[in-house]
């Protein structure tokens, strides 16, 4: 538990630093670049992402699960190590060639793609699966913010107008691509260098797969809602779809965090026929995120015409529209990927999770076909939502279903009853304030202390109750 503790630490202080420069940098990039660039960048990004997606065949979660198993089982794992990272070797260096003979061959603007090439090539490199398998995350989060601290200034310094979306692109791209080699010499303390046969390397696709097919499903459901937008409707439509769910992916990341280190850990249990503490464990964290989540989405609800205009810009006063229907995300998704990381995965339940994102893709994909012919850009906002509802649906139903779990009601009801109060109450007494960060911050002194108030008053607050607990 302590190994756990220390790693959440590890995990919090680098998710904290992405909540916290993009709060800086987003209002920065925004302002620049305006929808069409911000839309630029990330439609070119969207495409690259495909072939991320292709070269990694779901190495990131095999190899996780891969390497915590041979360690927790004493097992031999440098020839673990280097089987499946030769495999990701060829596939990287297969899937970059393919790449820029699509993008020379079809595509405009290829100077962009040749930069956004560079994401593809960090795949190469990233050895992330390694450390969280053995659960040390101090080395990746500590590198990660260290190239993110250097990404955050030079975006500072360097991107002023619409003419940088170039430099823009460069930026983010070589910092994915640092943020992998930088962790590479913490490597040697664990791993030995073995020679290991091209045939047993090869094996393990067919591992992968079952974690690949997933992640091609997930980019159906995700990353395509921006290609299709770019494609059909056009960048300005990438730009205001992209910073509309920006805040909440944000948030979702934070929540995830305990997620990301459980995932080892739980293998581990597994390893070890101690099932029963993985849903003893996840009654408490499930419970915990749903005390977080619930008044992020009300807390969104209540400053965001206050937010846009100053943190965006008005040149996307059009999403003030669109964030009130987009923010009920910030609870679907972290639910979604709470079950599948603590229990899906490391039970080796892969089934049900490849089921999960299949049923989202092809509910995203008929949706957006029925709607965005005819309503355009909000079809790809009513097919998102519609989309990771299912993957939580199916998810949670599965889990409840093989296990004794239970959502505790009286809690949740706490939470947004309090969520609720706290948003009517605090969008009341700063109706009539002027959009700026001085009004949200006066909206956040005012919602915290009336959701944490209520919830102590309805007995559901969790941090008294551990506190409590601590003192006994």
């Amino acid at each position: 538990m302590k190994n756990i503790a220390k790693n959440f630490f590890y995990q919090t202080v680098f998710q904290l630093a992405k909540i916290i420069m993009p709060i800086v940098t987003i209002p920065i990039v925004s302002n620049a670049l305006g929808p069409d660039g911000v839309g630029l960048y990330n439609y070119t990004h969207s495409i690259a992402q495909y072939f991320v997606l292709f070269s990694g065949l779901g190495i990131t979660l095999y190899g996780n699960r891969a390497i915590a198993l041979a360690w927790a089982k004493k097992q031999n794992v440098s020839q673990t190590f280097w089987e499946i990272f030769t495999f990701k070797m060829f596939a990287t260096i297969l899937f970059l060639f393919v790449y820029f003979s699509i993008v020379l061959l079809f595509f405009n603007n290829k100077i962009f793609y040749m930069v956004q090439s560079l994401s593809i090539f960090a795949v190469l490199f990233d050895i992330s699966w390694f450390f969280m398998g053995i659960e040390d995350f101090k080395k990746t989060s500590m590198s990660n913010l260290a190239v993110q601290v250097i990404t955050f200034l030079l975006i500072i310094i360097f991107i002023n107008d619409k003419n940088d979306v170039l430099l823009y692109t460069l930026i983010q791209a070589s910092g994915m691509l640092l943020s992998q080699v930088f962790v590479w010499p913490f490597l040697k303390k664990y791993i030995a260098f073995e020679r290991v046969s091209i045939k047993k390397s090869l094996l393990r696709f067919k591992g992968s797969v079952m974690y690949f097919i997933p992640q091609v499903a997930i980019m159906l459901y995700t990353n395509l809602n921006k290609t299709l937008l770019g494609g059909i409707v056009g960048s300005v439509a990438v730009g205001y779809y992209t910073n509309s769910l920006q805040l909440n992916d944000v948030f979702v990341t934070i929540i995830t965090t305990l997620d990301v280190v459980l995932l080892p850990y739980m293998s581990g249990l597994f390893a070890k026929d101690n099932t029963s503490r993985i849903i003893q464990m996840m009654d408490t964290t499930i419970h915990l995120q749903l005390f977080f989540s619930i008044p992020i989405m009300f807390g969104m609800l209540t400053v965001f015409d206050k937010l846009v205009p100053w943190f965006f810009g008005r040149q996307f006063l059009f999403i003030i529209s669109v964030i009130p229907w987009v923010v009920v995300l910030i609870i679907i998704k972290p639910l979604g990927l709470s079950i599948s990381r603590q229990y899906l995965m490391p039970i080796g339940k892969i089934g049900e999770y490849n089921k999960s994102v299949i049923v989202g893709a092809i509910i995203n994909i008929i949706a957006n076909l029925i709607l965005l012919p005819t309503i355009g850009f909000w079809g790809v906002i009513i097919s998102t939502i519609i989309s990771e509802f299912f993957v939580t649906f199916v998810r949670t139903r599965s889990f409840l279903k093989a296990t004794d779990f239970n959502f505790d009601l009286r809690k949740i009801g706490g939470y947004f009853i309090s969520g609720v109060v706290m948003c009517v109450v605090t969008r009341f007494l700063t109706t009539s304030m002027s959009a700026s960060a001085l009004t949200n911050i006066v909206q956040v002194l005012i919602a915290v202390p009336i959701y944490f108030g209520l919830t102590t008053l309805f007995k559901v607050n969790p941090l008294i109750a551990y506190l409590s607990d601590r003192r006994k």
